[in-house]
């Protein structure tokens, strides 16, 4: 009697499942799935795990949508299934390496993603591998020492090379305080060290030149050196840093301005796809020739980030900014041309055309409300200046360590004071490589 009960529930338990197998629809998770829905994918495909785990194609879908849903652990389990089936299929191990990269298993990640390349897979593929791969060496910085940054040629044509009124004002200016309008070369490059000194702990130095060469109007030629020298900290989630800054501009060959300065920072990691970032920082700023512009500078900065999971994988991200101004002199010339209250705002969107073409647009505006009332025309107005930018970028991947970057930016400063007024159009292209 109790084996014919037991062989009851069995065959009751089969036919359980064989219903639930029935009932499963892999083309409403397949169009979940497609359609970015990766937590409705996850939950539906949960209902049916007993019943169709094992079957390679509800295991792949339910493995990536178990990834993207914040439960790695389960997709890893479901992924490892499908390749004991497929063992050569890459995009599947693609997917588990992420997988194990946010289990922080960062050794596995990077054997997974390692033996992905070995296959030679799909372009797309390979970017994505590369990119974690470089996120891995990111992590492994914490505990060893690293060398990197880039290099970067290029050229192009900017509307107003000094950043000048484009009228006369009546004798007010100099010839070269008009607007001018070039072509242009520059070279740029960065070099950052950080050493490990403690789990976590690590000194950095970094290095920043630009130059840029006017083809014509060779006095209006710039060069900018940044030295930079600190620590950071590096935990699970957040990234704290305190650097020393010291910074040279040049014109023309000559010192311009010099900054020596603080920045103390924290970025915060709130998920794979989402950060955010805060820095409080203060500048001395002085001037070789005019010094009513010799300043302390204090600025709050904070920013946020999100990459979403949608088609082309659009990145948001926006910037907030709020400083002050103090002018060293209390002259009311320096007052009404120096010191003042900023606050800026800079919102964008990056979205992968394809696995080589990424573009990026952002738009900004700067608000600066000085505190001295101005000694020339307009006599007696306090000056407000507002300054608007647009950026647009498309940026072509060549590999992992070159790429081609078109830009196009727009900039335009309107002011109370009609000889601060100007605007100017910058549009370049630039060969960057990356080491």
């Amino acid at each position: 009697m109790a084996r014919f009960i037991l062989l009851v529930v069995l065959l009751l338990s089969s036919s359980f499942q064989v219903l639930a197998a029935e009932a499963f629809d892999m083309e409403k998770m397949k169009d979940m799935f497609n359609k970015y829905q990766r937590k409705q994918a996850y939950e539906y495909a949960s209902e049916y795990l007993d019943s169709m785990e094992g079957d390679p194609y509800f295991d792949y879908f339910y493995g990536v949508s178990a990834i993207d849903a914040g439960h790695a652990s389960e997709g890893v389990f479901a992924l490892e299934r499908v390749l004991m089936q497929f063992p050569d299929d890459p995009v599947a191990r693609l997917e588990l390496a992420r997988g194990y990269f946010i289990l922080e298993e960062y050794a596995r990640a990077r054997q997974e993603f390692e033996a992905v390349l070995e296959s030679d897979p799909p372009e797309g593929v390979k970017r994505t591998a590369y990119l974690y791969l470089d996120r891995i060496r990111v992590q492994e910085a914490r505990y060893r020492t690293t060398l990197s940054g880039f290099v970067e040629l290029g050229g192009g044509y900017d509307s107003n090379v000094n950043s000048a009124p484009g009228g006369t004002f009546d004798g007010l200016l100099t010839p070269d305080s008009t607007a001018k309008e070039d072509g242009f070369y520059n070279l740029a490059g960065t070099a950052r060290l950080g050493v490990p000194f403690a789990p976590g702990w690590k000194f950095n130095l970094l290095g920043t030149g630009i130059l840029k060469k006017n083809q014509d109007y060779s006095q209006f030629d710039t060069i900018t050196g940044t030295a930079q020298a600190g620590i950071s900290l590096n935990t699970k989630a957040s990234l704290y840093n305190l650097d020393l800054v010291a910074q040279e501009f040049m014109l023309d060959g000559d010192s311009y301005r010099s900054l020596l300065g603080a920045n103390a920072g924290w970025k915060y990691n709130s998920s794979e796809k989402s950060s955010f970032t805060t820095s409080l920082q203060y500048a001395r700023l002085s001037y070789d020739i005019y010094s009513i512009l010799d300043s302390d500078l204090v600025t709050l900065n904070m920013g946020y980030s999100h990459e979403f999971t949608a088609s082309m994988a659009p990145v948001l991200f926006a910037n907030v900014q709020l400083g002050n101004e103090k002018a060293k002199s209390d002259s009311q010339q320096a007052e009404a041309n120096t010191s003042r209250n900023i606050a800026s705002l800079r919102l964008g969107m990056a979205v992968s055309l394809s696995p080589q073409f990424v573009t990026q647009f952002a738009l900004g505006a700067q608000g600066s409300n000085y505190k001295g009332e101005q000694l020339t025309d307009p006599v007696g107005v306090k000056r407000k200046d507002t300054y608007y930018t647009a950026d647009l970028n498309l940026f072509w991947l060549l590999n992992r360590d070159w790429r081609v970057d078109t830009r196009i930016s727009y900039s335009d400063n309107t002011s109370n004071v009609p000889i601060r007024e100007y605007d100017r159009l910058l549009a370049s292209i630039n060969v960057n490589y990356n080491f």
